[in-house]
């Protein structure tokens, strides 16, 4: 049966999301914006999306050496500071985080725009029912990231999990659901095995990697690409 709501971190959900996963560590910072050529900057650095509707949201995240993002596209600052970012802070899982984010965001279309404004909300709590930068829930990240696109999806994780097909892990792409199999739980898909979502109260918005010994699956909603 599905659930009338999007449910509440349980006990045992927060712990399976604790320990399945290797949460990224990212850490808030003021707001800057990151010139061209600080590739190699110890500076705060930022990551900025245009919004649909022409707002620009400044998520800001620093790191103490930056020197990681020469595994990113150079042309490409934002993708560049982003992912040097998450590589300085995550040890090993975050050069995953950090190649897969890159390539998200270097491949354009629409699959592209949703992990942009999916990663405009790192650092933002969690608060049930929320979809907004000052509090926002599992299945609330997937709806203002799909709405950026232009694609209305219902506030509930089984109503967003029903909007597509099940996929199996080797096809998916940046922009895919992954769902926990009790509909209890979702996170969007960035690639290379890791995922971003709001994972539970008192956690903010993170990119973690796919949750390992929790039954889950696939789930898109868009053309493969």
């Amino acid at each position: 049966m599905h659930r009338a709501a999007d449910p509440g971190p349980s006990v045992a959900r927060t712990s399976a999301i604790t320990a399945s996963a290797a949460a990224i560590a990212l850490v808030g910072s003021v707001m800057f914006a990151l010139p061209a050529e600080a590739a190699t900057s110890t500076a705060p650095l930022a990551y900025v999306t245009a919004a649909a509707e022409g707002h620009v949201h400044v998520q800001g995240m620093t790191v103490a050496n930056f020197e990681s993002a020469a595994l990113t596209d150079r042309n490409d600052p934002v993708a560049a500071a982003l992912a040097g970012v998450i590589a300085g802070q995550g040890g090993a899982a975050g050069q995953q985080a950090a190649s897969a984010i890159s390539s998200a965001l270097s491949g354009g279309g629409v699959r592209q725009k949703i992990v942009a404004t999916a990663l405009t909300y790192l650092g933002d709590p969690y608060v049930m029912d929320g979809s907004s930068h000052s509090g926002i829930d599992c299945s609330g990240l997937v709806m203002v990231s799909y709405a950026s696109v232009g694609i209305p999806l219902g506030h509930l994780v089984h109503l967003q999990d029903e909007a597509g097909v099940r996929i199996d892990q080797s096809q998916a792409q940046p922009g895919d659901l992954v769902v926990f199999d009790d509909e209890e739980h979702i996170g969007l898909y960035l690639g290379g095995g890791v995922l971003i979502q709001a994972p539970a109260p008192g956690r903010p918005v993170e990119v973690t990697t796919v949750w390992a010994g929790v039954p889950h699956h696939f789930t898109r909603l868009l053309p493969a690409s």
